[in-house]
């Protein structure tokens, strides 16, 4: 049986003068960059354009190193030196209709949390980070962020940071799109706190429960009543950081135990082949999207 990884599913949100023009053209001619024993760029790049969709791998090597041999008609062992030994290679695949990157987690070699911030440099550091900014955001498995939030008996703290959405825009925080582009915004710092015995009064649980799979109202009415609650901006950043264009963090208890819920925490993944044949892994992440896109809603 062929080995899989775990791969996780994130928006890629552009910040500056960075088009996608700009990050597509940085994913197929790449620099390279060095940190500390390794360096990093991107390899086997394929664009395809009438699928609109980029393949790569994210490639971690050497300049130089050892590898040990045999010499077989002495019986010893030795080693010889090689320039550029790959330590590591990590498949990616980026539906550019939703602007959505599915990539792995590598123990030991390339772990998530490191891919997301060497593609985010490999990105910048080809326009030498003059104005430009790159960011991998989770998107959050939902189901589970429902669950988890639903059993808060109080919420004392939310924080909250997006960035405007591009291209797709949800009923709940369709507003707050709005509001960040009249104000050209390209970014929203949201921090509240309660004093209060009971907490905050946030209606992120109501909402939440439009979104659940045994809901039987039709999907056009589903969108009219979520657009018709009355919820704040909070609410509407926790839910816009949820689809993937920022992060949140809810802070409460669930009866006398202190829950601490973050977006991050609760990413969507899915498992595949570590070696992927790249149509089939294009379809699959490209019906991932369209399963987040009707799940929650969300069009252009």
């Amino acid at each position: 049986m062929a080995k899989e990884y775990k791969y996780y599913l994130g928006r890629i949100t552009k910040g500056g003068v960075l088009t996608t023009e700009d990050l597509i053209d940085a994913i197929i001619a790449p620099v390279t960059i060095e940190k500390r024993l390794y360096n990093y760029t991107f390899t086997n790049v394929i664009y395809n354009e009438e699928q609109n969709y980029i393949y790569g791998r994210l490639a971690k090597y050497t300049l130089e190193g050892e590898i040990e041999t045999i010499i077989p008609h002495k019986h010893v062992e030795s080693s010889i030196s090689v320039e550029h030994i790959k330590e590591s290679s990590s498949p990616f695949l980026i539906s550019l209709d939703h602007m959505g990157i599915a990539y792995p987690q590598v123990w030991n070699h390339l772990p998530k949390e490191q891919f997301e911030k060497t593609f985010n440099k490999l990105i910048s550091q080809k326009y030498e980070n003059f104005f430009v900014a790159c960011n991998i955001e989770p998107i959050v498995d939902l189901r589970t962020f429902i669950d988890r939030v639903s059993l808060l008996t109080r919420i004392d703290k939310i924080t909250a940071t997006v960035v405007p959405p591009n291209p797709l825009f949800g009923p709940v925080w369709k507003d707050l799109k709005n509001y960040m582009e009249e104000r050209k915004s390209s970014e929203i710092q949201i921090s509240e706190k309660s004093k209060y015995l009971y907490g905050l009064k946030s209606k992120i649980k109501e909402i939440l429960k439009y979104f659940t799979e045994d809901d039987k109202i039709k999907k056009e009415d589903t969108v009219k009543m979520i657009e018709n609650l009355k919820y704040d901006i909070t609410d509407a950043a926790i839910l816009m950081a949820a689809d993937g264009y920022g992060t949140a963090k809810i802070e409460g208890y669930q009866d006398k135990e202190e829950v601490i819920i973050k977006t991050k925490d609760n990413q969507k993944s899915f498992q595949y082949n570590k070696d992927p044949d790249i149509e089939e892994f294009y379809k699959i992440v490209f019906a991932e999207f369209e399963y987040i896109n009707s799940e929650r809603y969300l069009k252009h």
